[in-house]
């Protein structure tokens, strides 16, 4: 998600956030390889969607990842993705129902049809490209080192180095801990800035976060959002200056209509143009970080 040394300011995404633009021009060209790959076959998405009078979306399948997604009191879907997702279908003329069928599921594709596409912050990837299409890029997201409130060791990334770090399993996290991240089939956009570290990998997020709190790890690899989320309900956590990395975030449909491919990407591309997802964006992040991607 090219390293940079920001001050972070903590609370819900304002300021700190990717306050440089600049490390969007590393991906310019890797934005521009062919993501709308597909099968031969058209499923016709858009004919499922318009008879049953409504589009599904998945979405982040944990309980709680805002800003980018999570479930209000009344049970109802909130945060940006959600937001993004509504703003597709609007444009779209179809209302928008969500589900959350778990991150294993939505990253197998061969949805059969349960849904129709996913805003779930999920990273093409080249394994992920196997069972997906990306046919739209919606915002940059940030990888963050998050440690204890009291941890005074780890002062930058270089400090995590040979420390237990924990992590969500199959996540662009645990590749980066793993030193096998590749995004847009170019291994060399990436930094390693931790050497040697012991890695725990746990099932969900909600579990990472208890392991750093209960000091069962020494720190972990999230998304930057979630960390200052995180910190705004109370967490005893703080975010170690500098990223770890900048990654895309897309739109995710699965194999076989490239009809539907095109749709969103157009629909994304003029969400993007009318201003519609910067002002999501600065609503949910305190910032741009969906309009300036190209």
């Amino acid at each position: 998600m090219p390293n940079t040394e920001p001050m972070i300011a903590h609370g819900r995404g304002r300021g700190g956030y990717m306050r440089s633009k600049t490390f969007i021009w590393i991906f310019l060209g890797l934005l521009f390889s062919p993501l709308l790959v597909t099968a031969a076959t058209a499923d016709d998405v858009m004919q499922r969607a318009q008879a049953r009078g409504a589009l599904i979306v998945a979405a982040a399948p944990a309980p709680d990842q805002l800003p980018q997604a999570s479930k209000d009191e009344a049970g109802n879907f909130t945060g940006f993705d959600i937001d993004v997702a509504n703003a597709i279908g609007q444009r779209l003329g179809l209302p928008v129902r969500f589900v959350a069928p778990g991150w294993d599921k939505v990253l197998a594709g061969d949805w059969k049809g349960q849904w129709d596409f996913a805003v779930a912050s999920i990273t093409p990837t080249e394994t992920r490209e196997r069972a997906l299409v990306f046919p739209a890029v919606y915002r940059f997201d940030a990888a963050a080192l998050v440690v204890r409130q009291d941890d005074k060791a780890i002062e930058r990334p270089g400090d995590a180095s040979g420390k237990i770090i924990g992590v969500r399993q199959g996540t662009t996290f645990e590749n980066y801990l793993r030193r096998n991240l590749v995004i847009y089939g170019n291994p060399d956009v990436v930094t390693y800035l931790i050497a040697d570290p012991k890695i725990r990998t746990f099932a969900d997020r909600d579990q990472v976060v208890k392991a750093l709190i209960d000091k069962r790890v020494d720190a972990i690899v999230t998304s930057l959002g979630l960390a200052e989320n995180d910190i705004t309900n109370g967490a005893p956590l703080r975010i170690v200056r500098g990223f770890l990395f900048f990654e895309p975030v897309a739109v995710a449909i699965d194999k076989g209509d490239p009809a539907f491919a095109k749709t969103i990407n157009d629909t994304v591309r003029a969400l993007r143009a009318d201003g519609t997802l910067t002002k999501l964006s600065e609503k949910w992040f305190g910032l741009d970080v969906a309009g300036i991607v190209p």
